[in-house]
């Protein structure tokens, strides 16, 4: 089971890192690490933080690409670290993984030439709060990539929470909602947030993913819903906990019974920023 968030979310158990390797990293959090990865650019002296749910997995995709790289990734809990050590022991980058549950980190100004953040489990004040320590521990032109669900993802889960709020006469709890979905960045929200911090050369692009799965019950009973999804949206909305946790069981059981025949599929505009430090 999850407990309490920290910088990227949840602080995953041993059970979950596994279910997390085996059914979301393919089926999802891969399509966000390729998006980041492929933006990169090739330095041939590179120090590389790596940061997100599953950060190893991020940093063996940047050993494909630069194997002389010196990678420091941050976990959101020490079972992640201990799971990742046999699958990245061969790796011909020199990796070194760490759990991260505050800001600032302990890395002194100008640690690295990139930094990769991919799918942070954040509120809208975390996130900045993490862009600008990204800022800070990047050298003088120095690269930041982050790739994370934009506004309009989850669709078919907020429409669900809305009617949560109908149905139990809460409309505090709507306005919660509406607030939640508006407070994830656009392209251009997010290219203004880069560049108050400074960064220059910022350019989104946006991709729609659409991840299928053969009925409702499958989504709402499937790891990607319970470990990445659903702490994902409780992450944005600023209501009662005991509220939240009922609407998005709610939400859960409602998706199972209204696709319980036909194909479900969750909709992500996926984007994913790169940006400059000043040199």
């Amino acid at each position: 089971m999850v407990s309490a968030p920290g910088v990227f979310g949840p602080a995953y158990d041993a059970a979950d890192v596994e279910a997390l390797h085996a059914d979301v990293l393919p089926k999802y959090l891969s399509f966000f690490n390729t998006l980041a990865l492929d933006r990169m650019i090739v330095a041939q002296q590179s120090a590389v933080m790596a940061c997100g749910p599953l950060a190893s997995s991020i940093a063996e995709g940047v050993a494909d690409r630069l194997p002389n790289a010196r990678i420091h990734g941050f976990e959101p809990s020490e079972a992640a670290i201990m799971a990742a050590a046999e699958r990245t022991s061969g790796l011909p980058a020199t990796l070194e993984l760490e759990v991260l549950k505050t800001l600032p980190t302990r890395k002194p100004d100008g640690s690295f030439t990139h930094a990769l953040v991919v799918h942070p489990l954040a509120s809208t004040t975390s996130r900045m709060q993490l862009l600008r320590e990204v800022s800070r521990v990047l050298v003088p032109a120095g690269q930041a990539l982050i790739a994370m669900p934009l506004r309009g993802s989850y669709p078919e889960i907020t429409d669900m929470l809305r009617e949560f709020s109908l149905k139990h006469d809460n409309p505090r709890f709507g306005e919660a909602i509406e607030v939640a979905a508006q407070s994830r960045p656009t392209p251009e929200t997010l290219t203004e947030d880069l560049e108050r911090l400074g960064f220059v050369d910022v350019d989104v692009t946006v991709e729609l993913l659409s991840v299928p799965f053969e009925a409702g019950r499958d989504f709402a009973a499937h790891t990607l819903f319970r470990l990445i999804v659903g702490p994902d949206i409780v992450s944005m909305i600023d209501a009662p906990a005991d509220v939240v946790a009922a609407a998005l069981e709610y939400a859960r059981l409602a998706i199972g019974k209204y696709w319980s025949e036909g194909q479900f599929d969750l909709t992500v505009n996926v984007g994913c920023a790169s940006a400059r430090k000043p040199s």
